[in-house]
């Protein structure tokens, strides 16, 4: 199994893979796809200055079988301000897609993109990789804890002291469906405090 970044033209292909699983995805033929189409796997988004995505594919002989993709969270950093969003913005990904086609489930594309998206983005500056999961969804929230993330109970936050003082990540509002928080500091441990999931200064740069 091998793991790059997406090639410009690869956008259709990536959204159907993510189409056929039960994770939400944009739409076929939308924002995201175009943005795949036109510069591949790194994205940048136009006025957010340090916020951008990135989009990885698992390949089998050539074929396109996995697709990750991560990006600053927009909403999250932008109701921030100052140094404290420039560090989030810089160090926090979230993974909005994590898909494998159906014929190539439990081979090891999945495991194969987060090992690579983190690596990369590591070397980017990112620190924090959080994912929002189905709270019902026992086998994905099962996955991410055998990968070193820590999941949040339904409706829990982590604390994340920055340099420019603590904020809170969560799994976002609940409408419809209800969503757990997934957090994962390569070589560090997220922890259980008295109001929830904790991530130490001490252990961030």
């Amino acid at each position: 199994m091998r793991v790059r970044l997406l090639r410009a033209g690869e956008g259709a292909a990536a959204l159907a893979i993510a189409a056929g699983t039960a994770v939400p995805a944009p739409a076929e033929g939308g924002a995201l796809q175009a943005a795949l189409d036109q510069t591949g796997g790194l994205i940048e988004f136009p006025g957010l200055p340090g916020c951008g995505g990135w989009c990885f594919g698992a390949l089998a002989d050539d074929r396109l079988v996995g697709v990750l993709y991560a990006c600053t969270p927009v909403d999250f950093v932008l109701s921030h301000h100052g140094e404290q969003r420039a560090w989030l913005a810089r160090s926090v990904a979230e993974i909005e897609i994590l898909a494998v086609d159906a014929g190539f489930r439990g081979r090891g594309a999945g495991t194969a993109l987060l090992d690579h998206a983190e690596r990369f983005l590591g070397d980017q500056g990112v620190r924090v990789f959080v994912a929002k999961v189905d709270a019902g969804d026992m086998p994905v929230l099962r996955w991410y804890r055998h990968r070193g993330y820590r999941v949040a109970d339904t409706g829990e936050s982590c604390t994340i002291d920055t340099p420019a003082g603590a904020t809170s990540v969560n799994a976002g509002p609940v409408h419809e469906r209800r969503w757990r928080l997934a957090i994962k500091a390569p070589g560090h441990a997220v922890v259980r405090g008295l109001r929830g999931l904790r991530l130490a200064r001490t252990t961030l740069p």
